[in-house]
């Protein structure tokens, strides 16, 4: 029999060593992975593009090793202490712990990067930054990928041992079907498609393959351009009785959770996606059917600039979803072509046997800078001299034959780094750059010369939030809305939840960074700022910060500010107050867990005597006095008032 890819690798593992294992998808990369996060002493970090794929993998272990899952933004301080043995977060989460140089760092044994290829996209500063790291610091590398695109160049930069594993546990056909035929190209066969006789081709063409997919007991994720695309189809092919449900970034998680439950318990035979699973999500797929094979472009304000074809390493990524290693004997990756040129041009582009490689793979779809890169290094190897930086350098993919000199020279330039008796280290600046994970040339958007600017408008006109908000031209206003504690659902309208969260993610973080360039230069703007960040953060009045910080929804929060209720010492006391009782309850509002035994019993006091003349000063009154739910006036203590709420009073969102 022959031997499986998990005991290759274990047959010739040695702990110490960098491994670069390429392998088809379903080959049980995965699964040398969770061996290696509980079998190996220790911490022990696995990284990956997604989130769902690193929860996933938790998911996996976390019965067996103590284990934490990381999926806070990247650029939050929240992990200066890790009590766990497997770390499992995105690239860019786990780079920034690197930059901010933690102690426990010392102690991690084994760093996995899962889909290793990704170092060629926007996403290479992060991996790049962590293999240097790795191996400046001796600390073993296993990298996994199905597509990588040079083989002997990665093994290089890695300095690892390879691992090559060509031959897929469940055979892949992969076939272009087009009027009325499906051929596979992996074993020369060609089928012949049932026909509706529709006018579009294209949807004949997918419905005659869904047909036959279903008759056999089984199902395929269908990925198309877009999410409106996937709206759309999945409707579309409902009405043609094919039990279809859409799948996209832009649903909310628990959707999205639905769906996937449904789909892997058989409710549902067929997802029609963007690409947001094609790169690791483990479903148990038959077939994968590309009904599209472009993807959207857009600008850094967001505008949509056109399409381009998915390259041939992304094509191979995403279609090696299909047969999955205990679940099918084989699966298909199908594309459709609505004739036979065009058939011909797929068959050239992705069909003919080689690396996966493109003329340009080198060139990243957003390219990182030289100087990003070195300031994320410095960050993590303070006091190395200038040789030492250029030598790690020439350690990376990227700019293996650059010279840093000039990176440094800019870096210092902005006032980034200095050198100091020969050694290098981050000014107070460049610290704050480096860890708030931003691009040294954002710096040029940031008003650190100017004495007099409004918060609201640096973030929303920043080029990572207009990205996310896609084309919409009230990025202030929805900004401006949220921090007050306003709704916002009738502001962008044509952005989905999912979308709404991206814009809010990206604000925060500019935000974020906007305080620590402005804290680190002392500049007077620098409480505004953070102040500006916190309201983003809970999405309320700088006033109602303390009550959202307690885990309170933003509605509940805004009613309690306009009821009179500031602080949450406040709250516990007067909680059970008829009226303030009645709108927790309302708002779903359970026992608050951060009222302590004293302000309980508190709470019952002002419960019976609320309203009552307030003669003798007793030890309660002066707590109440200085919470201020009691207060002196021409000499008398009084209650304080709360107002009533009306269903008129206040947005509940």
């Amino acid at each position: 029999m022959e031997k499986s890819l998990f005991d290759i690798f274990i047959e010739n593992y040695t702990y110490g060593k960098n491994y670069l294992i390429t392998a088809p998808t379903g080959t049980g990369k995965t699964h040398i992975a969770k061996h290696l996060l509980t079998n190996t002493q220790e911490i022990v970090v696995y990284i990956s593009p997604l989130k769902a794929l690193s929860r996933e993998v938790y998911r996996a272990v976390k019965e067996k090793r103590k284990s934490k899952y990381v999926d806070s933004d990247v650029y939050e301080d929240d992990l200066s202490k890790v009590d766990a043995e497997v770390l499992l977060t995105t690239y860019e989460k786990f780079d920034s712990t690197v930059r901010h140089n933690y102690r426990w760092l010392r102690r991690v044994s084994t760093v996995i990067i899962d889909e290793v290829h990704n170092v060629e996209s926007d996403r290479g500063l992060a991996i790049e930054n962590v293999v240097l790291w790795a191996k400046t610091n001796n600390v073993p590398i296993v990298a996994l990928s199905a597509t990588v695109p040079d083989v002997e160049k990665y093994r290089e930069w890695l300095s690892a041992v390879l691992v090559k594993y060509e031959k897929r546990s469940v055979p892949l056909h992969e076939c272009i079907v087009y009027p009325y035929v499906m051929r596979c190209y992996d074993d020369n066969r060609v089928f012949s498609i049932a026909r509706r006789g529709l006018k579009n081709v294209k949807l004949d063409l997918l419905l005659g393959v869904l047909d036959w997919v279903l008759s056999i007991g089984k199902n395929a994720l269908v990925f198309v351009k877009s999410r409106a695309s996937a709206e759309h189809l999945a409707d579309t092919l409902v009405k043609f009785n094919i039990p279809a449900q859409p799948y996209h970034s832009g649903l909310p998680y628990e959707t999205r959770e639905k769906v996937i439950n449904d789909f892997t318990g058989n409710k549902v035979k067929v997802l029609v996606s963007t690409t947001a699973l094609g790169q690791g999500v483990n479903l148990p797929v038959y077939t994968t059917i590309f009904y599209d094979l472009s993807l959207p472009e857009s600008d850094e304000r967001g505008e949509f600039k056109g399409w381009r074809d998915l390259d041939p390493s992304e094509f191979k990524q995403i279609a090696g979803r299909a047969g999955r290693r205990g679940f099918d004997n084989e699966g298909y990756a199908i594309v459709i072509a609505e004739t036979a040129r065009e058939m011909e041009r797929i068959r050239q582009k992705y069909f003919t046997r080689g690396d996966g490689s493109t003329k340009n793979g080198n060139t990243l779809s957003t390219p990182y800078t030289l100087e990003n890169l070195t300031l994320g290094v410095v960050a993590w190897a303070e006091g190395f001299v200038r040789e030492e930086i250029d030598k790690v350098i020439k350690g990376s993919l990227r700019f293996r034959y650059s010279n840093v000199d000039p990176a440094l020279s800019t870096l210092e330039k902005e006032n980034l780094v200095r050198e100091e008796a020969g050694s290098i280290y981050l000014t107070e600046l460049g610290r704050a750059v480096a860890l708030s994970y931003i691009d040294v040339s954002s710096l040029k958007g940031f008003p650190v010369n100017v004495d007099d600017f409004d918060a609201l408008s640096v973030v929303s006109s920043s080029p990572e939030v207009l990205q996310a908000l896609r084309g919409c031209t009230e990025g202030k206003e929805l900004l401006r809305r949220w921090t007050n504690g306003e709704d916002i659902l009738d502001v962008c309208k044509k952005l989905t939840a999912k979308d709404i969260e991206e814009v809010l993610s990206n604000s925060r973080w500019i935000a974020f960074a906007l305080y620590r360039v402005l804290k680190a230069l002392k500049h007077k703007k620098s409480q505004e700022a953070w102040n500006f960040y916190v309201s983003l953060k809970y999405g309320v009045p700088h006033s109602g910060v303390e009550l959202a910080a307690r885990k309170l929804h933003r509605g509940v929060v805004m009613k309690l500010l306009f009821m009179g209720v500031q602080k949450p010492e406040e709250l516990c006391v007067v909680s059970k107050l008829h009226e303030i009782e009645k709108v927790l309850v309302s708002m779903g509002v359970g026992e608050l867990e951060f009222c302590n035994p004293y302000l309980v019993r508190l709470a019952d006091f002002v419960k019976e005597n609320y309203g009552k003349e307030v003669e003798d000063v007793t030890a309660a009154i002066r707590t109440l006095i200085n919470i201020g739910v009691i207060k002196r006036e021409e000499g008398k203590l009084k209650w304080k008032e709360y107002k009533v709420m009306s269903s008129g009073n206040i947005n509940d969102r």
